[in-house]
């Protein structure tokens, strides 16, 4: 029995669409990832024999030349440790180019490096007296015969532990640089345990007698693309491959929806957004519904910006309640004249299509006659 450290899409030297010097900031620490990965792998108590990297160690193929450095020292001081390391590019920092990373420091990179093009078996190693079959690849452009899903894997069978690593998409086919690969004939193939990467998500599936998992993106990139926040142990080796989740220290980007249409009060709205902040998140927060009152972004903004590492606000609203509609009409100025003709426009709107398009108008119109806009960002 023996324990795996598996890590995928760590995507170092991601730079987030953030204002300086707050993405300065998250660069170090998404870049720090991997020290804390390896710190994690050395701790005694976790009992960590292997680490297994499934692709997108880097952003891109060309990563700086500290981060390079950084990354050897830090994979190094696993393999001093008697800890083995397992490297598998993925389709951000691919193997295909001349310039690759892993073309340039294949002579110096700890641990094995997989630079097979196809499917195959890499390498048995001795891991704490028990024999692990490793089966692996890595996509290169022109080399790599990709016609749908991958199904020629090398079966398993010896004794020992079975395991495969690919960066890729099970059972999706996204193109031949998503790498697809096909489920039933890795079930086939009869692996103890399938670890993935690619999926920034995560998520498990089983595939005969073997686990497929994707380890998931720890540290994430944006509000779209949150991460997991949390480290993949695999136990192999004593009976099915048991998976679990460690939290891991990094900041989170955290998505709220607020409804405004319950509110009456520009204060109420502002409440409640101050009771959803996170301290210690990179926060947005989506406000969505109908509106009964003008929104103060810049305001918001101002007054409740400090109160989380870092806070955006969006306006998703449909717009404004018809009661709101009803005065804005009345009112002697443009913005009455403006609030009519488009009534009288969504009124006589021949499909929904054309309604959508109308009140779209309607609301972003009255924002550029007040002088607002959609999003708010600080």
């Amino acid at each position: 029995m023996f324990r795996v450290l598996h890590l995928a899409d760590l995507h170092l030297g991601y730079r987030p669409d953030l204002p300086a010097p707050l993405q300065e900031e998250v660069c170090r620490e998404r870049n720090g990832v991997l020290k804390a990965a390896v710190d994690l792998a050395l701790d005694p108590r976790q009992e960590i024999s292997m680490v297994l990297i499934a692709g997108d160690l880097f952003d891109n193929h060309q990563p700086e030349a500290f981060l390079v450095e950084e990354t050897i020292r830090e994979l190094g001081r696993l393999e001093a440790a008697g800890i083995r390391v397992v490297t598998v590019p993925g389709n951000h920092d691919e193997i295909t180019y001349n310039d690759a990373v892993y073309r340039r420091e294949a002579r110096r990179w700890p641990g094995l490096l997989v630079t097979e093009p196809m499917p195959a078996k890499v390498a048995t190693l001795n891991i704490n007296g028990d024999a692990c079959h490793l089966m692996a690849m890595a996509y290169t452009g022109g080399v790599s015969r990709v016609d749908g899903p991958l199904k020629d894997f090398p079966p398993a069978g010896e004794d020992g532990v079975n395991l495969a690593v690919f960066h890729g998409s099970l059972d999706w086919d996204g193109g031949e640089r998503s790498l697809p690969l096909d489920g039933g004939a890795l079930a086939a193939a009869g692996y103890d345990y399938i670890a993935l990467g690619h999926i920034h998500c995560g998520g498990q599936k089983q595939l005969g007698r073997g686990r497929a998992c994707y380890a998931g993106m720890v540290a994430g990139r944006s509000f779209a693309d949150p991460g997991t926040g949390s480290w993949t142990i695999v136990t192999l080796g004593d009976g099915p491959a048991r998976v679990e989740q460690v939290p891991a220290q990094v900041t989170p980007w955290r998505v709220v929806e607020v409804d405004v249409t319950a509110f009456h009060e520009p204060e109420e709205l502002e409440a409640a957004i101050r009771e959803s902040l996170d301290p210690g998140a990179l926060m947005q927060v989506r406000l969505v519904g109908t509106i009964a009152f003008e929104l103060d972004l810049e305001g918001l903004q101002a007054r409740l910006g400090h109160l989380c590492s870092y806070l955006e606000l969006v306006n998703d609203t449909e717009g404004w309640a018809p009661e709101v509609l009803e005065s804005l009409a009345a009112e002697p100025t443009i913005r009455g004249l403006f609030v009519r003709r488009l009534q009288a426009k969504l009124a006589g709107a021949t499909g929904p299509g054309e309604a959508e398009v109308v009140r779209r108008a309607l609301f972003r119109g009255l924002l550029a006659l007040k002088g607002g806009g959609g999003s708010c960002r600080l």
